[in-house]
């Protein structure tokens, strides 16, 4: 009888120090700075860099033939910077290795319009296992294979294009912290608990969401991304809508990665607006232009 109570005992403590609530997440609380470059990396001059994080491109030029090579993310490493690859989840690139010729005359049904903002970006059924099948697990293949700490999420708002199309926000919401949890799992299962889940943009699926799906994303990611908070802005109702959802996030410890495309007669004001804030707000002057193609010198 004892053996037995020995033997539940210990599996029980197991179970709890293996689940996710107990897993080792990467530890942010460190990080002062981060650089944000998609376009025309110079890898040496990020190496030289100062900041703690960079998101970049999983490739140099967004195909696969000048995907970044491990030994080349690990030198990156290797000068202190956490390395996080961007991966947008909510809309297709015709120019990615996924992409397909023939879809051009015949979609796929995950597929949908394009981006009137963005050519070549087509919004998908990010729900679709045809789209984690054909565009997103191999992606992460991809990202993991190269040995980055994590993956920085785009157009996670996609869920509300579909929420107003068909009047099924909630729906549309929980299958978006579906898919972001699955992303976690998935790379976690194979790097490490630490890897780094980073969501940019999107606030509102903390109260689109139902309060089940709000925990699961809270507890699925590790930082979150915002542009224009500050500069730019849609109205400010809405800034100050996104400063309360930040808020929360906050509070549940994640780092906030803020971008803001501005001039650089504006980066002394934008450094004291951020480094004042009440919120753990790491921020980002990125060109004015949104092309992401240049590294801005970090704050003094």
């Amino acid at each position: 009888m004892k053996t037995f109570k020995w033997l539940f005992l210990s599996s029980v403590l197991l179970l709890l120090t293996s689940s996710p609530l107990m897993a080792e997440r990467a530890d942010l609380s460190w990080i002062q700075s981060w650089g944000y470059q998609l376009q025309e990396v110079n890898l040496a001059q990020v190496e030289n860099s100062t900041y703690d994080v960079m998101v970049i491109d999983y490739s140099k030029e967004g195909d696969d033939a000048s995907a970044f090579t491990a030994e080349e993310i690990a030198s990156l490493q290797a000068s202190g910077k956490i390395v996080l690859a961007y991966l947008s989840i909510g809309e297709a690139e015709d120019y990615r290795f996924y992409w397909k010729k023939r879809w051009e005359s015949k979609k796929p049904n995950f597929l949908e319009a394009e981006n009137p903002n963005w050519a070549g970006n087509y919004k998908v059924k990010y729900w679709s296992k045809a789209w984690w099948n054909k565009g997103l697990q191999p992606y992460l293949d991809k990202i993991l294979a190269a040995g980055f700490d994590g993956v920085y999420l785009d157009i996670i708002d996609g869920y509300y294009y579909f929420g107003e199309k068909d009047g099924k926000m909630r729906k549309r919401a929980n299958q978006m912290v579906k898919l972001v949890e699955k992303i976690a799992n998935y790379s976690r299962a194979e790097f490490g608990d630490e890897f780094i889940v980073t969501p940019q943009n999107g606030l509102g699926i903390l109260d689109d969401c139902s309060n089940q799906y709000r925990q699961r994303y809270l507890e699925a990611i590790d930082a979150v991304g915002v542009e224009s908070l500050y500069y730019n802005v849609y109205s400010e109702e809405d800034k100050n809508y996104r400063l309360e959802k930040l808020g929360v996030l906050n509070d549940a410890n994640k780092l906030i990665l803020n971008v803001e495309y501005i001039s650089e007669n504006l980066y002394d004001a934008y450094y004291d607006t951020w480094e004042n804030s009440s919120l753990n707000i790491v921020g980002y002057p990125a060109d004015e232009e949104t092309a992401l193609d240049e590294l801005v010198e970090p704050f003094n």
